[in-house]
């Protein structure tokens, strides 16, 4: 049997890459088939909600994996389980208003071009106020998800507590 640990450290790498791809990879605008600018970008998105959705659902019902170490400061201590919550919120934050964006658009988005994600029914101008919303949260994701590694690698170097070994598969942690 799979370990908690083992499935987290997986699901946080796979999130990790996809946000990372999406942060390298924006969809170009492309007025005369804006659908078909999407269709990577909404097919992305879709592996990353389910990812998310499953991650988020452990979160739910075990909640966080990881506790302060011993060795950080009292504010490290309160900021620890502060900036991990919201990460666990604010990515799903992110999935819901990329979902509202795509579902809002007033054209057909298809997810690599063959899975249909919304009816083209929606109007130009809400479709731009979740676009504007979604970019918003992103932005302030990518701000997070930076705190975070910076936060650890801090931690792993400074405070010598080894923090990034804890999230790394066993294999790689040699390396650190």
């Amino acid at each position: 049997m799979i370990n908690r640990r083992t499935v987290i450290k997986w699901l946080h790498w796979i999130v990790a890459a996809l946000v990372l791809w999406f942060y390298i990879f924006e969809p170009e605008e492309n007025r005369s088939a804006p659908g078909e600018a999407l269709s990577t970008h909404a097919g992305v998105g879709v592996i990353l909600a389910i990812t998310v959705v499953i991650w988020f659902a452990i979160f739910l019902v075990k909640g966080p994996a990881g506790r302060p170490g011993p060795k950080l400061p009292n504010w490290g201590k309160r900021l620890h389980p502060v900036m991990h919550k919201a990460l666990y919120w604010g990515v799903p934050a992110m999935v819901l208003s990329g979902a509202l964006s795509g579902l809002l658009a007033p054209f057909a988005i298809r997810a690599f071009g063959s899975l249909p994600i919304n009816f083209a029914g929606g109007s130009k101008a809400l479709h731009g106020l979740a676009e504007e919303l979604h970019e918003v949260v992103f932005n302030g994701l990518i701000l997070l998800v930076v705190a975070h590694a910076l936060f650890h690698i801090w931690r792993h170097y400074w405070l010598k507590d080894n923090a990034l070994r804890i999230m790394v598969p066993k294999r790689l942690s040699k390396y650190l």
